[in-house]
């Protein structure tokens, strides 16, 4: 960038016409604004000619394009209108398709801004792009058990040349994330919509990448029971950080090193991993199963209770029921009650003969426990 930066000074001061410097300012309450739109291939930079130029007000009640022109064969380009301190203005060229920005137009009425490069560029889907930055969230789970994870990832565009897709169907660029990752969403930014979607465990960006720095920031979720998270980097990035919600993770993450103080994200605490990444290298973050064998602890007590309440009722039910309790002792006839209670249970409502037959039992077997505990020794 800082060749093309250069270049497109040069040609700017060769093709501006004399004098240019010293032309008669603008009518008081008009602004002016004139330039030039470069063109950038693989080897060299040349004046785009015939290159539409936009300009753009954006201001708090309205915005919009306010103007537009062609360039003259040295790419000049020239805008006169109404000064708008309130508004700010920028300039746009489209170029195979892709829309170029430029920087802001100075708006100060009586301060034209003649001097503005508005650089275009030839594009390839080869031209290197490489990963300046990775950023990754991994929160604790939900309630459900999956886990939510927040990326922000720079890639770089060193130029010349705009990345393009290597066909319909191809990317301008992808990056790895860990299996069993979904629903993507993607943060309003500096791409279009559609433009970056999940495919497999890769993130694919659709869209061209202009030379420079494009940040992007994706959301998407891990499915719950996974013990392990895994994040992957094709190619190494200089700046790293790994931050992770639970206390009681495990963390292997080569080229990082641990922060010293945790990171809150509204209210909500992160320990940090922070340093560089080779590449191809992995970060693994061990985290506990929530409920894993609080579950396992339930099923087994279901079916300890289940077969200990069924081994009972057994035993109860193949007792006689007309065993002889009047001297025995209270423990005697309270098993007794016992047994005749469990059978009641049986038979419920279906049998109502059978049933005014055990309630009376049942009436019989506690006058005789009042009567043994009344007794000295306990014996009826």
């Amino acid at each position: 960038m800082a060749r093309a930066a250069a270049l497109a000074a040069a040609l700017l001061a060769a093709a501006r016409p004399a004098g240019a410097q010293d032309a008669a300012p603008p009518a008081a309450g008009a602004q002016v604004v004139a330039g030039t739109v470069l063109r950038i291939t693989a080897r060299d930079t040349v004046p785009a000619a015939g290159a539409t130029v936009v300009l753009h007000r954006i201001g708090r009640d309205r915005q919009g394009p306010l103007d537009s022109t062609v360039t003259d064969p040295g790419g000049r380009f020239r805008f006169r209108y109404p000064a708008d301190s309130a508004s700010l203005h920028i300039l746009t060229s489209r170029h195979h398709g892709i829309q170029y920005f430029s920087e802001p137009v100075h708006s100060a009425s009586g301060r034209p801004d003649t001097t503005l490069v508005l650089a275009v560029h030839d594009t390839s889907s080869r031209q290197p792009v490489s990963l300046a930055a990775r950023h990754i969230v991994l929160s604790a789970p939900a309630q459900d058990g999956t886990r939510n994870v927040v990326e922000l990832v720079a890639v770089t565009n060193a130029g010349p040349l705009t990345r393009v897709p290597d066909g319909p169907a191809g990317a301008a660029w992808t990056w790895p994330v860990p299996a069993g990752a979904v629903a993507l969403a993607v943060a309003e930014g500096e791409l279009p919509e559609g433009a970056v979607t999940l495919e497999g465990d890769r993130i694919a960006v659709r869209a061209p990448l202009p030379p420079g720095l494009r940040e992007i920031t994706v959301e998407y979720v891990l499915p719950p029971g996974i013990a392990e998270a895994r994040f992957p980097f094709d190619s190494g990035a200089a700046s790293v950080n790994l931050l992770v919600e639970e206390a009681d993770a495990d963390v292997t993450a080569p080229g990082l090193a641990p922060a010293d103080s945790v990171t809150v994200i509204e209210a909500r605490s992160f320990r940090r991993w922070t340093g560089a990444v080779a590449p191809g290298g992995v970060l693994v973050a061990r985290v506990p199963v929530p409920g894993r064998w609080g579950r396992v602890a339930v099923v087994v007590l279901v079916v300890l209770v289940a077969f200990v309440l069924a081994w009972v009722t057994m035993r109860v039910l193949r007792r006689p029921l007309s065993a002889p309790v009047a001297a025995g002792s209270p423990d005697a006839i309270l098993d007794e009650i016992v047994r005749v209670d469990a059978m009641r249970a049986a038979v419920g409502e279906g049998d109502p003969a059978e049933a005014a037959r055990l309630e009376a039992r049942r009436a019989e077997l506690k006058a005789r426990l009042a009567a043994a505990l009344a007794r000295p020794g306990g014996v009826a």
